[in-house]
């Protein structure tokens, strides 16, 4: 009976090709996307999992709040607070590890020079996070001058050789050991580019002091707490502590479990309100959907052409086979049709894959080499062969055998409500993808227009630095502008796009605030804001003309509000029992990430250490000559140095790369589901014109107009089209306006994005609909009419 019915079910499939192939068509781009979607949701949900102890591994984050504001950071907590942690927390706590943030340093060995990535570590980092040793002991550096190094690190400096005991030079000075190689860390892993670790007993030794100031708020610290139910008391407990030591801004201590570091990182008022799990259930819904809008197209195809199948149906019957089984062959011829565009999709999926992962950041691939693969394959085709024949076949095998042979087939009202309500839905969730995708982009857009407050174009961050060209930095940026390289230099403790440290302390006339309000740092010197070009709104820059200004301070515009300044001579800003005088007030410069509100800021000259140069680029040269030019003037001064730099704009539009992303995705699959919705729409179209071929030869016989006629056929879908858009308006709004609150500088939804959507398609409707609507009414009566 199988073999019958597959026969029977490849004939059918043969007979009607255009059917055939819009269906599977339309159900092979819904696979395909539902293919790179799994493919891309899987890879998000295994980051981390490889650890042994995964389950166990909690990061200790700390809340703080700042000028009236919650914050969270991972990356805020001081070495006092490990150390309480290993004293008096061992039972609870186990294997703990603090690390610094992660830097790029040149290292050499022998003429080989490269830069690389990597942290100062302490505790047992290497033994929490499970590191595959490859040579030697690759257990967390504790011995001075002693080294671990990932296996491509090792490679890309010594080839194949066995590195341990080998020296390496760090940025041209420091000399250390290699102890150990570990595998090199995978991309779904938070330490994904980690290729070095050094002793904690080195970092202690340049900064000295450091080790004991809880004010100190930027090292991350992890652990391993094998049971859960404690976590709460050990939160409380840590909090109590922190508040004895740091009062400034309430600190509260939050445990947040490794299962969450990749997808729930999004934190507002001291709580988890999700991150990119929103985009893994956002991807996951969009593919349900579009797999939907297939099936659709198959139950409407197959339920349409049921006039043209009601006598194969009756001959069936008539000849003994069963309602049951009748249902089973359209099962099958279902199956049938979505293993065709699932081997469709594999082809479609494996071309586009090189360009979402372009487009992702990430690698993705078919496991054509693993069992499960086909095991879920198999599952997932007949799920969908299920899901989407079921109604056809329940439909088809309803047929009164004697109405189907005499071709009296009497469909009624219910499958027509039930043909044009799948259509309305269809409408509807196609609506809704336009109309967030519209959003996605506008708001992508509005943000990138967001004003910086400084000039990027030409702009070059210097990444690697050291001590030589910091110390002959004025020799270095007088011979760089003699040159004709620079238009101007300027040596800073941040970077103008990232800024780097907060603090706490800052008092001025008026503010009640006891400990002192957070403000950003920056230092920068007398250059810098001819070299990012500032707009001062008030006031002047620094100069070398006044000593005074070495207790002199330049405020951003949220500072100047924050504090109240509506005059140059109004207030003093004071910290460490300094006052500084505020001598300017500038345009806020965008230093954080574009989606949040500003940083009140304070610049000054005398801070923090300068090492970081920007340089702004003559624009009158080549760049590629100039970048060469600039490189070795700097190894003039340092030779071991590898210069590296990035240009400020292209840093700066990094910070849109998941919003591109999202933006192209949700681009790419509402563009998939308007082709699929349009297929099944044409093809349905075609059909049901078909069969009113001699109503309409009638019509114009009796004297309707070719236009009466286009009207009248496409106005039932006009009308199903503004029911979809009145169903799919208002979710859309709910569901956008939620996901726009994750965004402080964000676009408000207008009626002006409903008008344009819901025109768009209107107008994608009437193309689809008036191709077959024109060729009926063209068509010539006598042809049509000549049977009767």
């Amino acid at each position: 009976m199988i073999r019958l019915f597959l026969k029977t079910a490849l004939r059918n499939l043969k007979r009607n090709p255009l059917n055939t192939a819009i269906n599977i068509l339309g159900l092979s781009l819904g696979i395909t996307v539902a293919l790179v979607s799994t493919l891309w949701i899987s890879k998000q949900f295994s980051f981390n999992k490889h650890y042994e102890n995964h389950d166990s591994i909690y990061q200790m984050m700390m809340t703080g709040t700042f000028n009236g504001e919650k914050s969270t950071d991972g990356t805020s907590t001081p070495i006092p607070l490990a150390k309480v942690i290993a004293s008096d927390f061992t039972d609870e706590i186990q294997d703990l590890a603090l690390v610094t943030d992660m830097e790029s340093n040149t290292i050499k060995v022998g003429d080989k020079k490269l830069n690389a990535s990597g942290f100062y570590a302490m505790g047992k980092f290497s033994e929490l996070f499970s590191f595959e040793s490859v040579l030697g002991n690759t257990l967390t550096p504790t011995a001075t001058s002693s080294i671990i190094i990932s296996e491509s690190l090792a490679n890309a400096l010594m080839g194949s050789a066995d590195v341990i005991g080998k020296t390496i030079q760090l940025n041209g000075k420091e000399q250390y050991t290699i102890q150990g190689v570990y595998k090199d860390i995978p991309e779904n892993n938070t330490f994904h580019g980690l290729q070095y670790i050094l002793p904690f007993v080195d970092y202690l030794r340049k900064n000295e002091g450091i080790d004991e100031k809880w004010s100190n708020c930027f090292f991350s610290t992890f652990g391993r707490i094998e049971n859960p139910q404690n976590i709460p008391g050990i939160e409380h407990k840590l909090t109590s502590i922190f508040r004895t030591n740091l009062t400034d801004i309430n600190p509260e201590i939050l445990l947040h479990p490794m299962s969450k570091w990749h997808l729930y990182d999004a934190f507002k008022n001291g709580k988890n309100v999700g991150g990119q799990i929103q985009y893994v259930w956002m991807f996951a819904w969009i593919s349900v959907f579009i797999l939907l809008l297939a099936s659709i197209n198959f139950i409407n195809l197959s339920t349409a052409r049921s006039l043209k199948r009601g006598k194969e149906i009756g001959i069936l019957k008539s000849v003994g086979v069963n309602r049951r089984q009748l249902i089973t062959g359209f099962l099958v011829e279902s199956i049938l049709s979505v293993s065709c565009a699932f081997l469709i999709a594999l082809i479609i999926s494996t071309l586009l894959l090189p360009w979402i992962n372009a487009i992702t950041k990430t690698t993705l691939a078919i496991p054509f080499t693993s069992i499960q693969f086909y095991l879920y394959s198999f599952l997932g085709i007949f799920s969908v062969g299920i899901l989407a024949g079921i109604y056809p076949a329940l439909f088809l095998s309803s047929f009164n055998p004697i109405l189907a042979l005499k071709g009296k087939m009497n469909i009624g009202k219910r499958g027509f409500n039930a043909r044009k309500g799948m259509v309305v839905v269809q409408f509807a969730i196609s609506i809704f993808l336009m109309i967030a995708t519209y959003l996605v982009i506008k708001q992508l857009h509005y943000t990138k227009d967001r004003p910086i407050g400084y000039k990027s174009s030409n702009l070059v961050n210097v990444t690697s630095s050291s001590q030589l060209i910091s110390k002959n930095f004025e020799i270095l940026r007088k011979e760089l502008i003699d040159q004709g390289l620079i238009q101007e230099a300027s040596l800073t403790s941040s970077f103008v796009n990232k800024l780097t440290l907060t603090g706490g302390g800052f008092n001025w006339q008026g503010n009640e605030t006891k400990e002192g309000s957070i403000m950003g740092i920056f230092t920068v010197d007398e250059n810098f804001a001819n070299t990012v070009q500032w707009n001062f709104l008030k006031g002047r820059n620094f100069s070398k003309d006044f000593k005074t200004d070495s207790t002199g301070v330049i405020i951003n515009e949220a500072a100047a509000k924050f504090m109240g300044v509506t005059d140059l001579t109004s207030k003093q800003l004071s910290k460490r029992g300094i006052n500084y005088t505020i001598i300017g007030i500038i345009q806020n410069t965008l230093s954080e990430s574009p989606f949040k509100s500003i940083t009140p800021t304070a610049y000054f000259l005398d801070f923090l250490p300068k090492n970081k140069i920007t340089l702004r680029l003559n624009e009158q040269q080549d760049i590629s000559q100039t970048m060469k030019a600039i490189a070795q003037q700097f190894n003039r001064f340092d030779p071991d140095l590898i210069f590296d730099y990035a240009f400020t704009d292209k840093e700066y539009a990094k910070q849109f790369e998941q919003m591109e992303m999202i933006k192209s995705l949700t681009s790419i699959f509402t563009g998939l589901a308007i082709l699929i919705s349009c297929l099944g729409l044409y093809a349905l179209v075609a059909f049901l014109t078909e069969q009113r071929e001699k109503e309409i030869g009638i019509r114009k016989v009796l004297g309707a107009s070719e236009l009466g006629l286009w009207r009248l056929l496409c106005t039932e879908y006009i009308w199903l089209t503004l029911i979809g858009f009145l169903v799919a308006a208002p979710l859309a709004y709910l569901l956008m306006e939620s996901w726009l609150e994750n965004y402080v500088y964000r676009i408000s939804i207008t009626w002006t994005v409903f008008a344009v959507t819901g025109l768009t398609a209107l107008v994608i409707t009437l193309l689809t609909v008036s191709y077959q609507a024109i060729k009926a009414t063209w068509a010539n009566p006598v042809k049509t009419l000549r049977s009767e």
